[in-house]
Formats: structure tokens, C-alpha cells, sequence
């Protein structure tokens, strides 16, 4: 309890600091105009309530239209403010470093400034301050939209072909449809669900895996969003592993109501696909983090694929990709995960790579290969920039 405790505190501070910062940064070269700023610091100050207020409401208040309103409002608001506040440091940074060019370069610029040089006139300089700021929350603006289109869009199809070595020629060209990360909740509802599904099932699937962080919210008042994923439809099934935000919001129910509507939920389990006659091994683990929700849920690809039956190739899904390393000492030939969202939108789709070594698409350690998807929904801003969802038909390959 009192890690969550110090972990809410320091997201607050973090939080209410950006906001200063912006509103700092805005209202430094209109000093004179109260009015102005008064209406900055409203904004500001108004946003840096609202957003902690609108999560909080996810779990306090009943859906509904003033509910979904303030869903929009907190997370379109904090994608827009995730982008100003990048933008305002990038900007700063480059205003700081110009300066410091200057100063090293003219060694005669504080005579110059006394004789009226640019930097020396107030208002000139004010009025650069103030063309700065205004492109930059342009800028964000313009981001905003963007984003908001790309997020909100059907997820584009990827192709994705594995060369399996040794795989049985029965096999070869088998077809996996991978989900990940659609997040149904405040702001992804059932008409994309559907329009998920209705995607998917045209691309005449084998099988089906869903690997995890589906849902964001509780069974009772989400799963009428959530009903169509049931109808997805491929030859072999509906395959589904939890991801760590099933455990925000009672796993054990969504892994009920999901097996009850026909999905198989593989938590550390695995199950045999006969095709053609050769046989694919399909195995689940629960998300990296389960076990510190639910000790019983400990993640282990190795039990996932205890006790297998004979079979050509095995694939484990494993909703974050640091489980590839288990992965490996299990044997799997295969891991697909998700997770990483690719960084979901810039600046972090650059960065998301220091975080997560295999962050996104095709890679391999050892003998194991692994394909992270960029998630087919989007969680918290409705934004997506450099970072496109996917629907991701995966098809099996004989290597050579």
C-alpha cells in the first residue's frame, strides 16, 4: 500500500510541476496584460484538475454522459498537454542553447546589447518569446488532431511472415491474426470493437490470439462494449493471454466471462492445434507483472509448455516482451506480444527502445523469434503518432 501511496504522491508533483512549468513558460513575455495571463493560469490550473479527477472517476461514477464527456475532456487534454510540454522543453532548450552559441561566439555582445542590440530591446524580445510560444501551442494543436485520426481510425493490416526452421510443410502458410492492446474502456467503444472483429474475420484466420491488455474496466459495466470480440471466428479458435491491465480490473472476471463466450484463455497452459494433420502447440503465459496482483498468477512460459504433446512448432503469447528470455529457455519458437504500443506516439515512439529491448516488429534471440505488436486500440490519449495501430496477420514459414 504505501508503495502506491508514494508512487500516486510523486505522480502528482510531476504533474502539477509540468503544469506550472507551462503556465510559467506562456504568460513570461505578457507580464503587462492581466487579463491574459489570469485566463493562462486558468486553463492551466483547470486542466491540472480535471485530469487526476477524470481517472479517479473511472472507478467512482456510473457510465453514463457526463461520465463519457469527462473521459474525452481528460484524455484528449492529457495527449495535448503531453505534446505542448514536450514542445515548450524542445523550444527552451533550443532558445538556451542559442543564446549560449552567441555568447561564446561574439565576445562583444553584451557592448552590442548596450548600444540596443536585439537581445537588449525588451520588446523585441518579448515579441519572439511570444511568436515561439504561440507556434509552439500551435503546434500541439495541429498534433492533437492528427494524432486523434490516426488513433481513432480502422487499425491498418500487417503482414508479417516468420521462417520457421524445420517447420512441417503442413504447416507452411498457417495464418495467425494477432490483437493486442485495444484497451476497450472510456474512450475505445463497441462500434470499434466491432469494426476490429468484422477486420480481423476478413482476413480468414487459422487462429485467433489476443495478447492481452484487452479491456479497462470492470465485467458488470464494460462487457456490453466488449460483446463482440465473441464474434471473431477463426479455424482453430480465439485465443487470449491477460496483459498487466486485466489486473487493474479483476482478471479472474474477465478470464471467466471471456471463456464463457468462447475464447480459450491460456494462463500458463497450453493447447494442441491439429492442421493438416501436423500438430501446432499454442501456449499462453500470464502478464509479466500477474504475480504481484495475484501470487497464483505468477507469469512462467516453462509450465506453459509442460507436459506437451509431441508437436512441429510452438508459439507462446506473452503480452510483454521481456518474457522472451523465459521464452527461450522454454524452447518456444515463436513469442508474440504487444505491450509496447511502439511508444504509441512522438516523441516516445523514439524512446520506448531503451525501455523495452525488443520494443517493436520482427526480432530474434537465439533460436526464438518474437514480434511485438504495436497494439491494435490505443490506452489513455486517443493519439497516435508515428506509432500506427495494426491488425497483424502473422504467416508461418519454412525457413529457406
Amino acid at each position: 500500500m504505501w508503495r502506491m501511496i508514494v508512487f500516486f504522491t510523486l505522480a502528482i508533483a510531476v504533474w502539477g510541476f509540468a503544469h506550472y512549468y507551462i503556465a510559467r513558460r506562456l504568460v513570461s513575455a505578457i507580464r503587462h496584460k492581466k487579463s491574459l495571463i489570469r485566463l493562462v493560469y486558468g486553463i492551466i490550473g483547470a486542466h491540472a484538475i480535471i485530469g487526476p479527477l477524470g481517472m479517479l472517476a473511472r472507478r467512482a461514477m456510473e457510465p453514463g454522459l457526463v461520465f463519457d464527456l469527462l473521459q474525452w475532456v481528460t484524455y484528449i487534454g492529457m495527449g495535448a498537454f503531453c505534446l505542448l510540454f514536450v514542445l515548450m522543453v524542445i523550444k527552451d532548450l533550443g532558445w538556451l542553447s542559442y543564446l549560449a552559441t552567441r555568447r561564446a561566439t561574439q565576445k562583444a555582445r553584451s557592448a552590442r546589447a548596450r548600444q540596443g542590440g536585439e537581445l537588449a530591446d525588451p520588446a523585441r524580445r518579448a515579441f519572439m518569446t511570444n511568436t515561439l510560444n504561440a507556434s509552439v501551442v500551435t503546434a500541439a494543436a495541429v498534433g492533437t488532431k492528427y494524432g486523434f485520426y490516426e488513433a481513432r481510425k480502422l487499425p491498418a493490416i500487417v503482414e508479417v511472415q516468420i521462417p520457421i526452421d524445420g517447420l512441417d510443410p503442413r504447416l507452411d502458410g498457417f495464418r495467425i491474426v494477432q490483437l493486442s492492446d485495444i484497451h476497450v474502456g472510456p474512450t475505445i467503444r463497441g462500434e470499434m470493437v466491432r469494426a476490429i472483429v468484422e477486420a480481423s474475420n476478413a482476413l480468414a484466420p487459422d487462429l485467433i490470439a489476443i495478447t492481452g491488455d484487452l479491456v479497462d474496466g470492470l465485467v458488470p459495466s464494460l462487457w456490453p462494449e466488449v460483446a463482440p470480440i465473441a464474434d471473431l471466428r477463426a479455424r482453430h479458435g480465439v485465443f487470449f493471454a491477460t496483459g498487466n491491465h486485466e489486473y487493474y480490473w479483476d482478471a479472474l472476471a474477465w478470464c471467466k466471462k471471456l471463456e464463457a463466450n468462447g475464447l480459450y484463455v491460456l494462463n500458463n497452459a497450453h493447447r494442441l492445434i491439429e492442421h493438416n494433420g501436423a500438430g501446432l502447440l499454442i501456449a499462453g503465459c500470464t502478464d509479466y507483472s500477474a504475480g504481484g496482483h495475484i501470487k497464483e498468477h505468477a507469469s512462467d512460459p516453462q509450465a506453459a509448455i509442460a507436459g506437451a504433446p509431441e508437436h512441429n512448432v510452438s508459439i507462446l503469447m506473452a503480452h510483454q516482451p521481456r518474457s522472451i528470455f523465459a521464452a527461450v529457455r522454454a524452447g518456444f519458437d515463436l513469442q508474440i506480444s504487444g505491450h509496447t504500443h511502439g511508444g504509441q506516439f512522438w516523441p516516445w515512439n523514439h524512446v520506448v527502445g531503451l525501455v523495452h529491448p525488443f520494443s517493436v516488429g520482427l526480432d530474434r534471440l537465439e533460436k526464438t523469434w518474437i514480434y511485438v505488436s504495436r497494439g491494435t486500440g490505443y490506452w489513455g490519449p486517443p493519439m497516435r503518432i508515428g506509432a500506427p495501430s495494426e491488425i497483424t496477420r502473422i504467416t508461418l514459414k519454412r525457413a529457406g
